[in-house]
Order: structure tokens, then C-alpha cells, then sequence
């Protein structure tokens, strides 16, 4: 395998992107890199130019809120994770092309249906008020379970843990400083135990750590784009333009892949 420099130029454009809208609306690095990048590479590749590139975004922020990161949060999702990453891989290994584009396509559905009912939050504020549930650690092993099972398949691991995560804030079980803390250190976590399993089957290759490595500056660049932009559009409005984005994201990649399954 030998870098091809136009599709390493385009990767590094949408991770640019993917980072410009993860700074803005606090989510979409994920479903961004890899409904984008599979539209011009295989998933499969795409997938671990992502890993990378996801752990250095997700050490950035972790670094900014580590004094909010309580370990005891964050170790319950990853005994889940422990079980369902390898899940997830040995999925990823047994999909063609074709299935790994439908799987992503199905899988950005269920992120935009997730984020957009938990940016309800009242509602969900209501019901935890009116119920006085506290969800219990089995909860949040399940929600890291799950996280690793889409993780290692699609790499696009968000759901579960943003359905648990936005619980436990609205609920006021954690501040939103500790949320974003356990987020970036459970996802640095999986990305980093994703990539060390995939190095270790022989699927990393140097010509994908080399697109990697010159993806990574426009991490920070989107980063800071994306937060200067912040300053000055409507992060509401945003986010649903988003998530409109990334619906339409999904429909090309199953009704270009369901047809070839």
C-alpha cells in the first residue's frame, strides 16, 4: 500500500471539518470523519486514519477539563468497553466495503435520532425529577458495552454513551465539566485500545499512520476555527444544521451501498 497524496488531502480536509464542527457544537468529530471519508476511501482505512487523529482531538479537550476527571466515573463505561471493543473488531474484520459503508450509514442515523432527542433536555429533566431514578453502575457498564461494540465495528462510537452521559448531567449526577472529562478520557480510551488491537491483527499500516500524521495538525486547527466561530453564530442553530447534514450524510451511504449488498 503507497500513500496516495489527493485522497490524503481530502482526508486531512475532513478531519479539518470534523473538528471545526466538534468545536463549535461540542459533538461530530466522529460521524463527520467517517460518513465523509467513506464517500472517496474505503472505511476500512478511513476508520484508522480516524482513531488516530481521535485520540489526539480527544487528549486536547481532556486536557483543558482534567481537573474536573474523576477515574471512578470513568472506569465503570470502560468495563463495558473491555468486553465490547473486541466485539466490535472481530465485526469490523468480517465486513466487505459495501457492508461497512451500510453499517456507518445505519449507525449515523441512530447518532443524529440519539443527539437530537437528548438536546431536549427538559424533557429529560422532567422525567429523572419525576421518577428520582439514579442509574446504576450496570447502566454505565452497558452504555461502555455498547460504545465498544460500535467503536471497534464503525468506529463511530457515540451513541450509547451520549444517551448515558446526557442522563447523568441532566439528572445532576455529574457537572458538565465532568461529563466532558469522562467523554474525552472513555473515547481517548477506546481510541487508543482500537488502534493498539488493530496494530496488533496487522491492520495498521505505515502509509495510514503517514495520512494520520498529516491529518493531526488540522485537529488543532479546526479546533481553534471552531471555536472562534462559536463566538459568533448561533451554536443551537448549528448543531440542527448538523445533524440535517449529517442525515443527509447517511442516506448517500446506504442508498449507494444497500443496492451492491
Amino acid at each position: 500500500m503507497v500513500v496516495d497524496w489527493v485522497v490524503t488531502g481530502l482526508t486531512s480536509l475532513v478531519i479539518l471539518a470534523a473538528s471545526i464542527v466538534h468545536g463549535i457544537a461540542g459533538f461530530g468529530f466522529a460521524q463527520v470523519s467517517m460518513g465523509m471519508m467513506s464517500l472517496f476511501r474505503s472505511p476500512a482505512s478511513a476508520s484508522i486514519v480516524f482513531t488516530v487523529t481521535a485520540v489526539v482531538s480527544n487528549g486536547r479537550v481532556w486536557w483543558s477539563v482534567r481537573d474536573a476527571f474523576d477515574w471512578r466515573k470513568w472506569i465503570v463505561p470502560i468495563a463495558g468497553l473491555v468486553v465490547g471493543m473486541p466485539l466490535g473488531i472481530y465485526v469490523f474484520q468480517q465486513f466487505d466495503r459495501a457492508q461497512m459503508r451500510a453499517a456507518i450509514g445505519v449507525v449515523l442515523v441512530i447518532a443524529v435520532v440519539v443527539v437530537g432527542a437528548t438536546r431536549q433536555s427538559d424533557a429529560v429533566d422532567d422525567w429523572i425529577e419525576q421518577r428520582g431514578y439514579r442509574p446504576g453502575k450496570a447502566v454505565g457498564a452497558t452504555a461502555g458495552l455498547f460504545a465498544g461494540i460500535f467503536g471497534g465495528a464503525v468506529a463511530v462510537l457515540g451513541p450509547p454513551m451520549i444517551v448515558y452521559g446526557t442522563f447523568m448531567a441532566a439528572g445532576g449526577f455529574w457537572s458538565d465539566e465532568e461529563m466532558k472529562a469522562v467523554f474525552t478520557a472513555f473515547f481517548g480510551t477506546l481510541m487508543l485500545y482500537r488502534l493498539g488491537s488493530l496494530t496488533y491483527t496487522g491492520a495498521v499500516e505505515q502509509p495510514l499512520l503517514v495520512e494520520a500524521a498529516v491529518a493531526i495538525p488540522m485537529v488543532f486547527l479546526g479546533a481553534w476555527v471552531g471555536v472562534w466561530i462559536f463566538d459568533h453564530v448561533s451554536e443551537r442553530l448549528f448543531g440542527w444544521l448538523v445533524l440535517v447534514l449529517l442525515t443527509v450524510n447517511a442516506v448517500v451511504l446506504l442508498s449507494t451501498s444497500v443496492p451492491k449488498l
